[in-house]
């Protein structure tokens, strides 16, 4: 019988996104091992196609915390499956009480996860310093054999159906060969999203000084933040021949076709979110806005050419792990002090590097 391994990796879409080159590396360490992967439900595509993982599962962690007959359900599903050792790539008190009940006699995990008694072994997971990858290779490596180079970059795998359909779609919407840049400007966190207007003026640069085609991308919950946008760009000192190159994609693809998109950019902006995680499996150059968070916690970009644009010498950052909804200080200085000519010329530079 063939080892069969567990990865539990429940967090939000962009630590899956960054743990599928943790699970490249067990995969490489474990050959002939069956890899599970057990993520948050909504998560799930971002794996199809992932030559590494043999079986995803789905967690509803809404459904089990209403039920928590559910909950041990679950649990027995994963116990049946007889398990010879599981990673906990999530910190959380749930992970580790899944890990335990799958009774493998190997339970990896972080000291400072909840329930932490529960792991067989546990490693130290500091809150700053390290990237998030380091962290995730933690759990199977001693520090001095980490992965390096193209293997600490995610690993994502689109389809042909989400090749085709970008084909087709950027064919119908760029009207020049000059290829095109991607602005994401949300965040699921309010402190973690530049301004409307920051963003306006930095597309007003591009379309005034360069040759890209640029386009917004989100999810159909940022279609207010895509309507502000148009809505503050009316007002710019624009020609008609450059508002045209001002194109949106928000909510009009799914997670695969996205990674397409991505792929292709001849750059991407974006704010401290899961796209930036996208660029890194794909190398795409990157100009990341940090606000309420900082690169200390470990969620930078991994393309080789990138730059991080944050307002130094604030005192109040960081103000939590994830943002927040509003600023504590009140005056969101953080994002209200980016300097949009600054952004634009970061752009440039990891264009040309």
């Amino acid at each position: 019988m063939p080892e069969k391994i567990l990865i539990i990796q429940t967090a939000f879409l962009g630590d899956l996104i960054l743990s599928t080159s943790f699970f490249h590396a067990v995969k490489t360490e474990h050959p002939g091992a069956e890899l599970h992967v057990l993520v948050n439900a909504g998560t799930e595509t971002v794996l199809d196609h992932n030559p590494d993982i043999t079986k995803v599962w789905s967690l509803d962690k809404k459904k089990i915390k209403k039920n928590p007959f559910a909950f041990l359900h679950f649990a027995n599903l994963l116990k049946k499956e007889n398990f010879n050792k599981v990673y906990s790539a999530h910190f959380s008190f749930r992970s580790s009480l899944l890990s335990y009940l799958t009774k493998a006699p190997i339970r990896i995990g972080y000291k400072e996860s909840g329930f932490s008694f529960l792991h067989t072994k546990t490693v130290q997971r500091p809150k700053q310093g390290p990237h998030e990858v380091e962290k995730l290779f933690s759990l199977l490596f001693e520090e001095y054999d980490y992965p390096t180079g193209r293997e600490r970059r995610p690993y994502l795998f689109p389809g042909p159906v989400e090749e085709g359909s970008f084909t087709n779609k950027k064919k119908e919407i760029l009207s020049n060969d000059e290829g095109y840049i991607l602005i994401a400007p949300s965040s699921l966190w309010e402190t973690k999203r530049m301004p409307e207007e920051k963003f306006v003026s930095v597309i007003t640069q591009i379309l005034r000084k360069r040759k890209e085609t640029v386009i917004l991308i989100g999810s159909k919950a940022d279609l207010e933040i895509e309507s502000n946008i148009f809505r503050l760009m009316k007002t710019e000192p624009l020609q008609l021949r450059e508002r045209d190159r001002l194109l949106s994609l928000v909510g009009k693809t799914n997670l695969k076709e996205l990674m397409v998109w991505i792929r292709n950019a001849n750059a991407i902006i974006s704010n401290d979110s899961s796209p930036i995680h996208f660029a890194s499996a794909f190398n795409t150059p990157t100009v990341m806005l940090y606000g309420a968070t900082i690169p200390a916690f470990g969620y930078g970009s991994l393309s080789d050419r990138h730059k991080i644009m944050e307002v130094q010498g604030l005192n109040c950052r960081p103000c939590g792990i994830h943002g927040g909804r509003i600023c504590p200080e009140g005056h969101f200085r953080c994002m209200m002090d980016q300097n949009p000519v600054r952004i634009f010329e970061a752009l440039e530079e990891v264009i040309k590097l």
